[in-house]
């Protein structure tokens, strides 16, 4: 029998190795599996994206036991394929990491998978629909201190609004691009900033600003992409058309030897047909216009059909200017319509105005609540207070009682000569102890007193500091301060304490020097016990 016991104890110690072994085992796996995705996540930080992609397709997917760990998983294969050119299947798995960071608060994670949403979906969601996401990114983005994700952020933010041509607006966010660029002292990424603005300002017709832009890219041109020199090269020969053509045709055509960028074609024809090299101008917007077909580039088109106008009139070519004209006009109608109907430039502004609203609600609401458990305290503090004044007040009250009814009886049971010696002497304790007990109080009244009456004043005095005072003075004039507690309505020590002065006959200066008021306020307070009075 006792062996089958500690067969069973054994048996169950066992089961509960197992079991703990089970659940730290699962518990590392855990901690691996989001180790490897922050592993992998530095990899996408550091720009390592081959090694990164790498990691995520052989990641051990069966390990993952935790939403936590799979929005992550997915978070971080949208942004490797994005930044690989992969075209997203679907939108389930970027919206499962934004449910997910929505539960569960993360900002910066939820920042980036509406970033990722929108660059990835853009060209199924349309432009509109883009900005929203991104304007929500940006929401998110700004409740963080990752100015990496900021970054990102303001510069897709300026190169949406540069394509959609609302330039003031990419101007702002390409300055915001900089200003974190700068804050990271990256060249690369400051470069690029410069170049979104060079050409948003060269839109507006803003050449100096383009130029001081430009100016500043080229220190940084060997820090810069290649893929972006050639629109460096394409807006400063925009920059020299006029003011040095020669030097405009070097940009122009370096620009093009690895990019064939229409304003860059566009600008070349226009010198070359100032150089009467009319065939080589013709060739070229030929290939401009065949690099505009898109609705995306359609403001370029409109001002290379222009330029070609402006050279047929002066070929005194008329049907052909006339063509044009007619070519310009249709465009025009169709691109104002559709920045009608998108209205890129409201819907930024109004998602601005919405979050202001909202992130001022969400301030006066926490300034509300600050201010409510403030003066829950204050009451409470006070409460306190008043409810410790009204005890020691009492328990003052009921000590007097005592104090008085003991010393009668010890004086009553020594007349009588019936009571024994230990009968007398206690009681003599009890008065002894009671006496001790208002020694204290009276002690620091009769202070509180004197220093009056030898011109101090109640400038620093407590509400205990009047109380003792009081105490103090029904010892010499006990039934003024009972009629002022009785026939009075619930008058505060200190409003007792001015009647005591009254009382003494003191002058109103000398009141008002004593207690440190003002003469306004020493007939208010007189006036507030009058009307106490019941």
């Amino acid at each position: 029998m006792y062996l089958c016991i500690v067969k069973k104890k054994i048996r169950s110690y066992i089961q509960f190795l197992f079991t703990l072994v089970a659940i730290m085992m699962i518990g590392c796996k855990g901690e691996s599996v989001t180790a490897q995705l922050e592993q992998i996540d530095s990899l996408l930080v550091h720009d390592k994206v081959d090694s990164a992609m790498v990691r995520l397709r052989e990641f051990p997917m069966g390990q993952v036991r935790h939403k936590k760990d799979s929005a992550y998983y997915y978070l971080l294969l949208a942004e490797v394929e994005y930044r690989k050119w992969i075209p997203a299947k679907s939108d389930s798995a970027i919206n499962f990491c934004i449910s997910y960071y929505e539960k569960k608060p993360d900002n910066e994670k939820l920042a980036r998978a509406y970033y990722y949403k929108g660059v990835t979906l853009s060209s199924h969601i349309g432009i509109p629909q883009t900005i929203i996401l991104l304007k929500r990114a940006e929401e998110y983005a700004k409740k963080t201190d990752n100015r990496l994700v900021k970054h990102k952020i303001y510069e897709t933010l300026a190169n949406f609004n540069g394509e959609s041509h609302e330039n003031e607006l990419a101007i702002e966010y390409a300055k915001k691009a900089l200003s974190l660029a700068l804050e990271m002292n990256d060249e690369e990424k400051q470069a690029v900033a410069l170049q979104y603005m060079s050409s948003d300002y060269l839109h507006l017709d803003k050449k100096d600003s383009a130029n001081i832009c430009l100016n500043k890219c080229i220190s940084l041109l060997n820090s810069m992409p290649d893929e972006g020199k050639p629109y460096i090269y394409t807006n400063l020969g925009r920059i020299y058309e006029k003011k040095d053509p020669q030097l405009a045709k070097l940009y122009l055509k370096k620009a093009l030897s690895s990019k064939g960028l229409p304003y860059a074609y566009k600008t070349l024809s226009i010198i070359y047909y100032k150089e009467d090299s009319v065939e080589k101008a013709k060739e070229l917007w030929a290939k401009a216009l065949d690099r505009t077909k898109n609705a995306q580039n359609s403001i370029v088109r409109i001002d290379i059909l222009k330029a070609m106008r402006q050279q047929s009139v002066e070929q005194k070519d008329f049907m052909q200017a006339n063509a044009l004209a007619d070519s310009i006009l249709k465009m025009q109608e169709q691109f104002y319509e559709g920045q009608r109907k998108d209205q890129i430039a409201e819907i930024q502004a109004k998602y601005d105005k919405e979050t202001a609203v909202r992130d001022l609600r969400e301030k006066y609401m926490t300034w509300g609540l600050g201010l409510l458990a403030l003066t829950t305290i204050i009451v409470t503090f006070l409460g306190y207070k008043s409810r410790q004044g009204m005890k020691a007040k009492k328990e003052l009250a009921e000590s007097k009682i005592q104090l008085d009814a003991y010393t009668k009886k010890a004086a009553e049971l020594e007349s009588s000569g019936k009571a024994s010696a230990t009968e007398i002497n206690k009681l003599h304790e009890k008065i002894n102890e009671l006496t001790h007990r208002h020694s204290g109080i009276l002690a620091k009244g009769k202070e509180l007193y004197d220093d009056i009456e030898a011109g101090g004043t109640t400038v620093r005095w407590t509400k205990d500091d009047f109380i003792n005072c009081l105490e103090y003075y029904k010892m010499k004039d006990l039934p003024f301060v009972n009629e002022m507690e009785t026939d009075y309505n619930r008058l505060s020590p200190k409003y007792i304490f001015f009647a005591i002065l009254e009382h003494e006959g003191k002058s109103d200066e000398d009141i008002q020097r004593i207690m440190g008021i003002s003469e306004s306020t020493l007939r208010s307070t007189r006036s507030r016990i009058n009307s106490k009075k019941r």
